[in-house]
């Protein structure tokens, strides 16, 4: 029969995350071209969800930036690992965490810039493979709506962000040694938005809304020409340009999507600006890139339908298309595409105040897991059994699909027989004294169980039982 006791079963496959929260989930990404939408909540720990940012590695995973606004009001990190998702808190000093954006080096090691609202600081967090590294960029600036980061050829960050207090479009980047700083535009009482993005020759191209009174707005754009910033005016009016997002394409060629009452699309030739509109609405957290064919993609939040919606180009035609609809989502939404053209989307579910995120990639299917429950759970040195049982339990496979001959009890000791109890239960039978010739007398004894999926590949398993020996 099998014990009470509480069991400990570690399942192969976990170990790699255990030194972070583990958000229950049991589907993500995968690397196939799909047609429908899988929708996830990634986190719903508290209030959170805000000023999102995502970015896909190598694998076609998503990492994602987003702020904790209640209890906490601190920076988050979401990943996928290929098996589920893992959420860190980065900075938790203060109200930190807001206008957040993410880029991802070479080695997939995720870079994020953001405000610190208590100081009124610029703030940078990086992974170096070991521990996340936090500083101020610049201080006392009163960060305006939005901040931007792009990464170059050698991994240094590039910021574009608003000094509020100076009305200043500023661009910082590291140089290798220090953070270097400049003012690149005046910017106005209105700033709305800046995204930055590098061309093929690491040069900083930015976008950013220009507000001179209530009914005098700019879209504009500044280019680092490798000696002055070349400022052009993208768009003008008297609607305010929300949330604008640039790409370069493969001939360094601007795409900006934006809102002012519209989803507006603009793209540099290389000597005039295209003007198309694609969606009709109050649009907010518009998010722009291209893929492999320089087509845009596009993520948006409806503000009038309460909408989470996607546009994309095919080719022939701008496809436009509703994501998600269950209550008011949508906010501070963020997009990237994966290599294989797949759009991934982070976004804010308002209604139940979680982080939510989108894709059309494939979803991948739950890996195969086993857990272990050793039988006795109470082991006597001095009794004359013949054997010690092992039941091992397994999900989103068939026990059979364990090879059963290449257990080992404790490294050593060879399975000798066994059965399945039905398709998700192998119950296997070790040599009783040969264990008990290797245990000590315990409250709490280790015992392990190592083996092979019949695809060769390997698995650990542990359970803790109690070890007596009557009159010692």
């Amino acid at each position: 029969m099998m014990g009470n006791l509480v069991k400990i079963a570690i399942s192969f496959f976990v170990a790699s995350v255990l030194a972070t929260i583990a958000v229950p989930q049991t589907t993500g990404p995968g690397p196939a071209n799909g047609s429908e939408w899988h929708i996830v909540t990634v986190d719903s720990m508290g209030d959170v969800g805000g000023y999102t940012s995502i970015a896909i590695d190598s694998e076609g995973y998503p990492h994602i930036s987003y702020a904790e606004h209640h209890p906490n009001y601190d920076l988050k990190y979401a990943k996928w690992s290929g098996n589920n998702w893992s959420v860190k808190t980065i900075d938790s000093a203060g109200h930190v965490g807001y206008h957040s954006s993410i880029a991802l080096d070479r080695n997939d090691y995720p870079h994020i810039c953001y405000l610190d609202g208590d100081n009124q600081n610029l703030k940078y967090s990086r992974w170096n493979g070991t521990e996340w590294n936090t500083e101020t960029v610049d201080s006392n600036v009163a960060v305006g709506f939005d901040t931007s980061i792009a990464l170059d050829r050698n991994d240094y960050p590039h910021i574009s962000y608003f000094d509020d207090k100076n009305d200043k479009l500023k661009y910082a980047k590291w140089t290798g040694n220090n953070w270097s700083i400049e003012i690149v535009a005046r910017a106005g009482p209105w700033e709305i938005g800046t995204s930055i993005a590098l061309d093929s020759s690491d040069n900083p191209h930015i976008v950013y809304h220009y507000g001179v009174g209530s009914f005098e707005h700019y879209l504009r754009s500044a280019e680092w020409t490798g000696s002055n910033w070349s400022i052009k005016t993208v768009d003008g009016g008297e609607y305010i340009f929300f949330s604008p997002s640039l790409a370069l394409d493969s001939d360094d060629y601007q795409h900006i999507v934006y809102g002012d009452g519209h989803l507006k699309y603009r793209r540099w030739n290389g000597n005039t600006w295209s003007n198309e509109t694609l969606d009709s609405g109050a649009f907010q957290y518009t998010s722009l890139a291209l893929d492999g064919n320089d087509y845009p993609h596009v993520g948006y939040y409806h503000g009038i339908a309460t909408d989470l919606k996607y546009a994309k180009w095919t080719g022939g035609n701008w496809s436009v298309e509703t994501v998600d609809s269950l209550g008011n989502v949508g906010g501070f939404s963020s997009l990237a595409v994966d290599g294989n053209g797949n759009p991934h989307i982070s976004y804010l579910d308002y209604t139940n105040h979680d982080l939510k995120y989108a894709t059309k990639a494939e979803l991948s299917p739950p890996l195969p897991s086993v857990s272990l429950d050793i039988d006795p759970d109470t082991l006597n040195l001095k009794s004359r059994g013949k054997w010690i049982t092992g039941y091992l339990s397994v999900k989103n496979a068939n026990a059979e699909d364990i090879d059963a001959a290449s257990l080992l009890l404790n490294d050593t000791i060879k399975a000798e027989w066994w059965e399945m109890q039905n398709d998700t239960i192998l119950m296997v039978k070790f040599n009783r004294s040969a264990l008990q010739a290797m245990v000590p007398v315990s409250e709490s004894v280790d015992v392990k169980v190592t083996g092979c999926w019949e695809n060769g590949e390997p698995f650990e398993l542990h359970d803790v039982i109690r070890v007596i020996s009557p009159g010692r």
